[in-house]
Formats: C-alpha cells, sequence, structure tokens
C-alpha cells in the first residue's frame, strides 16, 4: 500500500513539476492553467503530464484500504472519525495556521470554518494561494468520504455487492441527469474537485476490495501488472490526445469510471503479487510513508526554488527535459527531505494516538455459556 501511494505522490510532484519549472525554463514566467498544458505523442511522456491521476490513485487506494480490512465487520464510527481526524488533522492544521499567519488578509471566520470543517473544495473556503489551489481541495474530497465510509461498509457488508452496484449506478444516473440538465460549463468542478464526481473513484477501490478477499489469486502475476500498466499508458496517452483535461464532452462522465477502474485493476494486480522486500521496495516503501507530507508541501517548496529561481537548465536537452532533471535532481531530494521532518515531527506522533474502530460481535448470554460449558469440558478431557 504505501509503495503505491508512492507510485500516487511520485506522479503528482512529477506533474506539477514539470509543469512549473517547464514553463519557467522555456518562457521565463509562471505556468498558465489553460495555456501551457503539456501535450506529448510519447506515451511515457504523457504519463507525466496528465500526473494529476495520481490523485485518483490516492482516492483509489483510501476506497480499498478501508473496506480491505473492515468488509464483513462493524465499524465504530466515532472512533473511525477520530482515527482519520488524528491522520489528517495535525498536519492540515500547522499549514492552514502558519498560512494563515502569513497571509492575514485571507482570514475570514466562515472561511476558515468551512475549511477546516472539510468543505475547502466549495466556494467560500480560505483561499490560501499554492496551498489551497494545490492540495486542500483534495483532503477536503477524503475528509468528506470518510464521513460516508462506515455506512458504505455497512450497506456492503450487509447487503453485498448487488445493492452496492446498485447504488453505484443511482449515483452516476443522476449525476448525469445534472449534468445535461444544467449544461455545466466547467465539468471539472463536478467531475473532479468535488466528491459528486469522484465518490464514484472511492466506490472503485471499495469493490476492488471486494474482489480481492475473494479472488486475489486471479489477480497474481507479473504479467497482470504489467497489463494494468499497460493500459493506464494506453488510457492517459490518449486523454492526453485529445486534451481532455480542457475538453467538456460528455465522455468526461465515463471517464472519471474509466480512470478508477484502471487505477483499481493496478491495485488488485500489484498487492495481489508483490512481496519485494529489496533496498529498492524499502525505499519506495519510506516515500509512500511520507506521501501526505509531500502532498500537501510540494508546491510550497517548488514556490521556493522558483522565487531563487533555483532550477536547472541545459539548453542542449530543451525545457520539458531540463524541468524532468529538475525534478528528479533537486525538486523530489528537498521535498523528500522535508516531508520527512514534517512526518516525524507532526504526523508520526498522532498516529500513534489511534485507537482500534472495529466493533466486535455481540454474543449472546447463551452462547458465551456454552462457550465456558465447551471450554471446560475440553480442559477436563
Amino acid at each position: 500500500m504505501d509503495q503505491l501511494r508512492a507510485y500516487a505522490v511520485l506522479l503528482v510532484i512529477f506533474f506539477h513539476g514539470t509543469q512549473i519549472f517547464g514553463t519557467w525554463i522555456a518562457h521565463g514566467r509562471a505556468f498558465e492553467f489553460g495555456k501551457d498544458w503539456l501535450y506529448s505523442t510519447n506515451p511515457a511522456a504523457t504519463v507525466i503530464f496528465e500526473g494529476h491521476t495520481g490523485v485518483t490513485l490516492f482516492m483509489v487506494l483510501s476506497g480499498f484500504i478501508f473496506a480491505v480490512g473492515t468488509i464483513g465487520k462493524d465499524v465504530s464510527y466515532p472512533r473511525f472519525m477520530a482515527n482519520r481526524l488524528l491522520r489528517i488533522y495535525p498536519l492540515f492544521m500547522v499549514i492552514v495556521l502558519i498560512a494563515l499567519a502569513a497571509n492575514p488578509g485571507a482570514f475570514g471566520f466562515l472561511p476558515f470554518l468551512q475549511t477546516v470543517l472539510g468543505l475547502g473544495n466549495l466556494p467560500g473556503a480560505l483561499v490560501l494561494g499554492d496551498i489551497s489551489s494545490g492540495a486542500l481541495w483534495a483532503v477536503a474530497v477524503e475528509m468528506q468520504f470518510y464521513l460516508l465510509f462506515p455506512l458504505l461498509n455497512k450497506l456492503l457488508t450487509r447487503f453485498g455487492m448487488p445493492t452496492f452496484l446498485r447504488l453505484f449506478a443511482a449515483i452516476a444516473v443522476i449525476r448525469a441527469l445534472v449534468w445535461f440538465v444544467t449544461a455545466v460549463p466547467n465539468p471539472d468542478s463536478i467531475l473532479y474537485y468535488n466528491l459528486v464526481g469522484r465518490i464514484d473513484q472511492f466506490l472503485i477501490g471499495m469493490i476492488a476490495a471486494w474482489l480481492y478477499l475473494r479472488y486475489a489469486d486471479h489477480f497474481r502475476g507479473w504479467w497482470k501488472i504489467a497489463v494494468s500498466a499497460l493500459v493506464v499508458v494506453a488510457a492517459l496517452w490518449s486523454f492526453n490526445q485529445v486534451h481532455g483535461f480542457f475538453n467538456h464532452g460528455w465522455w468526461r462522465l465515463l471517464w472519471i469510471d474509466v480512470e478508477g477502474g484502471m487505477w483499481a485493476l493496478v491495485v488488485l494486480t500489484y498487492v495481489a503479487t508483490v512481496r519485494a522486500t529489496n533496498v529498492v521496495a524499502r525505499a519506495v516503501t519510506k516515500v509512500g510513508e511520507l506521501s501526505f507530507s509531500l502532498y500537501l508541501l510540494h508546491l510550497v517548496i517548488a514556490g521556493v526554488l522558483v522565487q531563487n529561481r533555483w532550477w536547472i537548465d541545459i539548453p542542449a536537452i530543451g525545457p520539458m527535459a531540463s524541468a524532468l532533471v529538475t525534478v528528479a535532481a533537486l525538486f523530489l531530494p528537498v521535498s523528500i527531505a522535508v516531508a520527512w521532518v514534517t512526518f516525524h515531527g507532526i504526523e508520526s506522533p498522532f498516529l500513534r494516538l489511534r485507537v482500534k474502530y472495529l466493533v466486535e460481535p455481540k454474543i449472546p448470554v447463551e452462547l458465551r455459556k456454552l462457550d465456558r460449558d465447551l471450554e471446560k469440558a475440553a480442559q477436563s478431557s
């Protein structure tokens, strides 16, 4: 799981890094969202240029990780939410409060309340520059999913996959109806930055967990990982070729599920197959442990590097290749160093305060008495 988290955050870091440093190297100015998006016919390059897909992998992983340990079991809602707050809030609140101290004009009581209550992805929340626009919206979507997960888990546990799939289909149908009735001018407002669109990817992660618990052997095999990875490359290449992020066609309604499904296939094959414990695997795992700090802080670190004009420009290889070198040799190492400090200084102590949130099944008095009688009989024999 931590290795998959590492791949997700690395996709996001290389995605933002090539945009930010590539634009500065090529044009001497900041990246403009609609103007400087990167396109390529090279499939490997398109994986980086569409690296925002790492957020989708994070969300599929969230659904998978929670469900794989709780399907068939009862979850204590207060304890589950307490654990999620211990996981998210310490670093989240430190960043928000420091950002407000640096930008006091951004403070407003209602925007602050909206942001800390998990609605930072909606209009009216705090605007904190790269911190809010680049990262806090995804934290808000995750927090909104946490509120729903215990109920979703109960539905899947009690009524099974058919009921769960009907829920999935109903959400998709209602979302499509709203899409066509309101003629949404910007599909990202409903599909990308909002739980309304992202909920499918969490649900797909839960479905993947259900499949893993029953059919893990069917997904085992290195060649199956290779096939799932090729599916991801092909899908992202196609998305890049049609300028998908800025394409407002109705097919974007389907893309959220295609994207979630392809990453679910990667998760299933990877978890079922990989057992590596070598040095490289352990290093990747460590990066995964730092993924939350890396995600929240990497754009701030990029801002520091850009302000000081710290990047690597190699004219012989061009701006984009220079940007990749900058990310790999400078941006990523600095980000990992900072994340190591924040993980061990802020995240780790609070993680140790988490409690078990699975509820032990209630055993009727008669069964408890029978169990004691059987235990005594076994001892006497």
